[in-house]
């Protein structure tokens, strides 16, 4: 009888060990800014005027999400362009608002994609490397480092 359960719960752990194992996705490694600067649709320049945040249900999906607890912190981040590099229809003075996100929450904690590093504060003078989405009129940054903070605000530290 002892056999039986040590084999039906040997059983039952290599499952468990096949299921999380079968779908599980990785951070995603930085971009070099060569990449970023080719594929994205708009590269500016600009000064963080105001950010706001929320944490809501994860929109991050995979096949495993059905028994996760998975929340994101989304990041409304607004810029006042200083120079534009690359795209159309964006010029300097015009304000870019921009949707970043980072994991809140994870349960079980695996591994997966970990958002936007870093998410600069509200003042601080940023390069971003975008893709405009018609639909939602938004844009996104490169993810994970479509971001870099050339200079931080004087009253953010």
């Amino acid at each position: 009888m002892k056999t039986s359960v040590r084999s039906c719960f040997a059983a039952f752990l290599a499952g468990l060990v096949a299921l999380t194992a079968f779908d599980v996705s990785a951070a995603v490694a930085p971009h070099s800014k060569e990449s970023m600067m080719e594929e994205a649709t708009h590269v500016v320049r600009g000064k963080v005027v105001a950010l706001s945040s929320k944490t809501q249900k994860s929109r991050r999906r995979s096949s495993r999400s059905d028994f996760l607890i998975a929340r994101d912190r989304i990041f409304k981040i607004t810029v006042e362009v200083i120079a534009v590099e690359k795209g159309k229809d964006v010029k300097e003075g015009d304000e870019l608002s921009l949707e970043a996100w980072q994991p809140s929450t994870r349960f079980p904690p695996l591994p997966g994609p970990q958002g936007h590093q870093p998410v600069p504060n509200k003042g601080d003078l940023v390069k971003t490397y975008l893709f405009y989405d018609k639909n939602t009129k938004t844009y996104h940054p490169s993810m994970p480092n479509g971001i870099s903070i050339l200079k931080e605000a004087k009253d953010s530290k």
